[in-house]
């Protein structure tokens, strides 16, 4: 046992200096959460849709909660704006020291006025009335006409400040009297101006400013004395000078407010908060000291915005959650307990026990040594606390004297330790489980089960004890052990907390559990779904528990759950946590939370109407309307949307629907405001968005949005009945075609019948006129005359000739074509017979050119020969001397057949003299005339002939030439 005197440190007051600690409300830093666009803000305001505004050196400044917008004016002299105020309209003002007026409509800053020439470089106080903006300037009172911008003076005198309520202005103003300054408050209402206080003072005083409330109208000014405040009665415009309280006394005051029914003081040493009554001010508080607060509001969600010179925007979420940071040192604190009332004591890693009351540190006690204190366990009725140590080490303190007895290793390392009975105490480690008999004075001691300990709790004579594998029971007479099982399986409890009616037990896999009356069953708490207990302890009927996502409290009589989290303030994990008189204490390694019990703990948290931000249509920004009529093709949708508050990407969740694709409600991920819609089929979307916070129980809804998308046109009824009329109008076009091809067929294969019947008809005639009767006679004449003549060689020779030829024309008369050789095989046989005619007084040529294959040109049948016999008929026979017939075949331009007949004939002009009166063209001439016209017409082959009279040089006639031109 060592000697109190020498080997206890108390260290009272010089601790205290080292291990001093701040003491504010939970806050967060704009500049931490979001990229705060200034450091020095003058005034900050929540509109009528929950966007915070802020006046700023660097200008006016919007939040939405997750981003700041700027605003500025082109015209703006300069960027620095102040006194943030919105009308009954919703509409936002501000001005600027060079007497610029402006305000904020359809998202952009509007210069109202310019009354530069009416404050002369003085920032000038101003109010929003119904018809006029009125001007607080040295040179006097102005109203300026909303509409026409007209300026009436309505007071003469030098105004410093003023304040307005419920329709009346209090003025202070500066009046020259005889050469004497008079200091006074007026009161302006309607026309009539009422001087309420003559303020006596040596010398012009400094900084008067007035703030005007319910029932008072306050009036600060500084003196060679300090802060002076007088009090203005409303209701009988009496005043009274108060006593100023001593904190405020050489205070830079910046701004004074009313909230939550007491007066906030905004100084450069943070916030100062009375209330007031019997017309003095009663001390209540001093927040953020380190500060200089120039504005304070309240939002939607009573969230305390604070607005600084020098150190940006801080938030609380809660005023009444007070964060204890230690000062820096190598301290950190590794256990708690709680004692007695609203005391508890916290043990650090250096050895160090640190005693509270609330937020008051009232004792500090060193162990010998710098030891890890692991647990901590306090014997009320004994006053005792024992301190295990992470290793073979303990303490016990008494707390009467606070004597330190070294305990050896009889606590170390404790898991859990519980007072059984007056002489009988529970202690778990990481390998056993112990009860000792006289703690205190004895070794003695029982060791119940040999496994870790996690946690233990008494409760009507029963000792429940979880180890790491299993939930045990004890009697606390024999201490004989029963196994509590859940469903035939062991239970791995993390903690417990008994109450009045039953034992809460926080399982490993079984959530939260209820053991009463010897009978297991899961509790109906519906805590969140990722929700993973790290603690639990129960205060009469309610039921506290802790995760990593905060706190939650169980009322057992109304079923009610309520929850703190990081929105709240308590921005960290919760791992220990003690339950006290009036407080719960949250200790963190180098700092406290002190949460009040009561219902001040809670908020009730509302969710901002969600705004339709953007709509985009094929990437396209476009103007936000509840309808949208869109051809087919304009099909991608996106939608951008955003609900107002504090940190509200972080805090509200948005969810969206569209009935025609989906009846349930989709989530949109957190920290995300838009969602998108990519190649909508056409048809009638009407897009629901719907936001809640997180904490809140109701969720609101932006106004539905219709997006109706047209049928693509070969989609439409119109084109389907187009198509359908087109399609039968094929059909029908078709059937009418093959009709008329089935009839124009038809009507071909007739005039086939009969240009083939014609055709017949033409080559009998050919056949008859090459037959005619002098031919025959003079080719038997012939026959006759060899025979006569005993040459019987000839005649026979002649014979077989003519009755080849006979034969071939007989032959060739059943045919349409024939080869071009056979054509000219039977005109050479023509021409010998017919040489004999002209006995050997005529010479024929038949030529072929090489690039003629013969025998597969096909040419019309015994065409060639009625020309021939023209030739010999008509211009050779009547010539004298000698006579010259020329046939020649080649091949001309594109690939077609040249036919040349040429004689040297008495030509046709003189064979036409010739000519018996009454004698006709020959048919052969005639039909082949009629043949070329049926080629031509009816079979589509384009024959040419062509005759030609043959001059010499002296222009007689020489002959006539045939040109026959047809395709190969």
């Amino acid at each position: 046992m060592y000697n109190l005197k020498t080997k206890i440190s108390i260290i009272t007051l010089l601790f205290l200096v080292v291990l001093s600690y701040a003491q504010n409300p939970v806050l967060e830093n704009m500049s931490d959460v979001s990229t705060l666009p200034d450091v020095e803000f003058y005034d900050i305001l929540e509109d009528d849709t929950n966007y915070i505004w802020l006046a700023a050196d660097k200008g006016l400044f919007r939040y939405n909660g997750k981003s700041y917008q700027r605003y500025s004016h082109p015209n703006q002299k300069a960027n620095s704006l102040f006194q943030l105020k919105e009308d009954n309209d919703g509409k936002l003002w501000c001005n600027n020291i060079y007497g610029q007026l402006f305000y904020v409509e359809d998202d952009q800053l509007n210069l109202f006025y310019d009354a530069s020439d009416l404050v002369k470089g003085q920032l000038a106080a101003y109010t929003v009335l119904d018809q006029y903006i009125r001007l607080f300037t040295t040179t006097g009172i102005y109203d300026i006409h909303k509409n026409t911008k007209k300026v009436t003076k309505v007071f003469d005198g030098w105004c410093i400040s003023n304040a307005n309520s419920l329709g009346s202005n209090y003025i202070f103003i500066i009046n020259k009297e005889q050469q004497l300054e008079k200091h006074r408050v007026y009161k302006l209402e309607g026309d009539s101006t009422v001087k309420i206080l003559d303020v006596d003072n040596v010398g012009r005083i400094q900084s008067p400013r007035l703030y005007a409330f319910k029932n008072e109208v306050f009036l600060t000014h500084k003196s060679n004395k300090g802060n002076i405040i007088y009090l203005i009665h409303k209701s009988d415009d009496t005043s009274v000078k108060l006593q100023t309280p001593h904190q405020l006394k050489n205070q830079i005051i910046y701004n004074l407010l009313n909230l939550d029914g007491k007066y906030w003081f905004l100084t450069t040493e943070g916030v100062f908060i009375y209330e007031f009554r019997n017309e003095g001010f009663i001390f209540k508080e001093q927040l953020f000291p380190t500060e200089a607060i120039t504005d304070v509001e309240k939002d939607f969600n009573n969230n305390y915005w604070f607005a600084t010179l020098d150190n940006g925007v801080f938030v609380s979420p809660n005023l009444n959650i007070r964060h204890v940071a230690l000062a820096p040192t190598k301290s950190k604190i590794t256990a708690s307990c709680a004692l007695d009332n609203n005391q508890f004591v916290l043990g650090t890693n250096d050895g160090k026990l640190l005693f509270y009351d609330q937020l008051q540190r009232f004792k500090t006690l060193q162990l010998p040594g710098q030891k890890i204190i692991g647990n901590l366990f306090y014997d009320a009725q004994n006053q005792q606390l024992i301190v295990s140590i992470n290793a073979s080490e303990s303490y016990v303190v008494n707390l009467k004297n606070d004597k330190i007895t070294d305990a050896i290793n009889k606590f170390s390392v404790a898991k859990a330790i519980s007072k059984l009975n007056d002489t009988l105490l529970f202690y778990g480690n990481y390998k056993e489980g112990i009860v000792y008999n006289n703690p205190y004075h004895s070794k003695e001691k029982s060791i119940l089960r040999s496994s870790r300990v996690k946690a233990s709790v008494v409760s009507h004579g029963k000792l429940l004890v979880s180890y790491i594998d299993g939930l045990f029971q004890y009697d606390l007479n024999g201490f004989s052990s029963t196994e509590i099982q859940f469903q035939g399986h062991s239970l791995i409890v993390n903690a417990m907390s008994n109450s009045s009616t039953a034992i809460w037990l926080a399982t490993q896999h079984n959530g939260l559990m209820t053991f009463e009356n010897q009978i297991l069953s899961k509790a109906s708490i519906q805590l969140p779904d990722d929700v993973l207990i790290n603690a639990i302890q129960s205060d009469g009927d309610d039921l506290w528990i802790s995760a990593d996502t905060g706190l939650f409290r169980y009322n057992t009589v109304t079923k009610t759950l309520q929850s703190l989290n990081a929105q709240d303030g308590l921005n960290t994990a919760v791992n220990n946590f003690h339950v006290l008189k009036d407080v719960i204490v949250v200790s963190l390694p180098q700092a406290l939370y002190l949460l009040p019990k009561d219902e001040r703990l809670f908020k009730t948290f509302n969710t901002s109407k969600i705004e339709i931000e953007a709509v985009q249509i094929n990437d396209r920004d476009t103007i936000v309307q509840s309808q949208y009529n869109l051809p087919y093709y304009l099909n991608k949708i996106g939608l951008r949307f955003n609900s107002n508050g504090f940190q509200s990407n972080k805090q509200v969740n948005y969810h969206y629907r569209v009935q025609q694709l989906d009846s349930s409600w989709q989530k949109v991920p957190l920290n995300t405001n838009a969602v998108n819609f990519n190649s909508l089929a056409s048809g009638t979307y009407e897009v629901e968005i719907k936001a809640q916070n997180v904490s809140a129980e109701d969720a609101v809804f932006a106004m539905p949005l219709t997006f109706v998308i047209a049928k693509p046109f070969w989609e439409t009824y119109w084109f389907y009945a187009l198509v359908l009329v087109t399609i039968f109008g094929l059909v029908w076009l078709y059937f009418r075609w093959r009709l008329q091809q089935k009839e124009e067929q038809r009507i071909s294969e007739i005039d086939k019948i009969l240009i083939d019947k014609k055709i017949t008809n033409l080559r009998l005639e050919n056949l008859r006129s090459q037959m005619n009767p002098h031919f025959i006679f003079n080719a038997l004449n012939s026959i006759q005359d060899y025979i006569v003549s005993n040459e019987k060689e000839l005649a026979s020779s002649y014979l077989v000739k003519f009755s080849r030829l006979i034969r071939k024309y007989l032959d060739y008369s059943q045919q349409n074509e024939i080869t071009l050789e056979e054509e000219l095989n039977a005109l050479k046989l023509y021409l010998e017979l017919e040489k004999v005619r002209f006995e050997d007084e005529l010479e024929y040529h038949i030529t072929v050119d090489n690039l003629l294959n013969t025998n597969q040109i096909k040419v019309p049948s015994l065409f060639i020969q009625p020309y021939v016999e023209n030739a010999l008929k008509h211009g050779l026979l009547h010539k004298s001397g000698y006579r010259n017939l020329t046939v020649e075949a080649k091949v001309v331009q594109q690939n077609k057949l040249q036919i040349t007949v040429e004689d040297n004939g008495i030509g046709r002009e003189q064979s036409e003299k010739l000519k018996r009166p009454n004698q006709h063209r020959p048919f052969a001439t005639k039909a082949n005339e009629e043949r070329v016209h049926l080629y031509k017409n009816k079979l589509k082959r384009d024959i040419t002939i062509e005759i030609d009279d043959l001059h010499d040089e002296s222009h007689t006639a020489s002959g006539t030439r045939v040109v026959i031109i047809m395709p190969i």
